[in-house]
């Protein structure tokens, strides 16, 4: 749709201005005018609404399966946003962790990557759940516990598994 806006200081948005107008003319009016009639007539409040109220029920349900499954690994942030961070217990593998889960259908994403020293920080990894539906997180969680269990012994990292 070529349809977006930025906030920024005057000097910015003039350059900017400036330089789409070298790039492209100017989004087509039909586009412009779909776009308005959609926000004048609460089309995006209802999705925002709808959206909030799916990624509730879908925070709350991964909340509650970390706490039951992954105890103590995750601080519960206030609700907002669609993915928890999870810190695994000091020589914890994330990377080994998806790995072992792709094979179950369980995709994580190990968080070493958002670090500046990624090899201090291969015990983190990130769940998101913004298009998982909520009846599945529960028991994709379960697979996910089972496949860290494999790195696990009484609760403490395998030493085999921290090498």
């Amino acid at each position: 749709l070529r349809m977006g806006f930025v906030v920024g200081p005057a000097e910015l948005i003039s350059e900017m201005r400036a330089m789409r107008r070298l790039m492209l003319r100017h989004p087509p009016g039909n586009n412009q005018r779909v776009v308005a009639l959609f926000l004048s007539l609460g089309g995006h409040d209802a999705l925002i609404n709808r959206l909030h109220r799916a990624y509730l029920k879908r925070w709350e349900a991964m909340s509650l399966a970390l706490a039951n499954y992954f105890p103590g690994w995750s601080q519960v942030p206030a609700f907002g946003g669609t993915s928890f961070w999870v810190r695994g217990p000091e020589g914890f593998n994330s990377r080994q962790l998806a790995e072992d889960a792709a094979g179950d259908g369980v995709l994580i994403e190990p968080g070493d990557i958002f670090f500046s020293n990624p090899d201090a920080h291969v015990n983190y990894f990130r769940l998101g759940f913004s298009s998982i539906p909520d009846h599945k997180i529960e028991p994709g969680i379960k697979l996910l516990a089972k496949a860290a269990s494999n790195q696990l012994v009484d609760g403490m990292v395998h030493p085999i598994a921290a090498e």
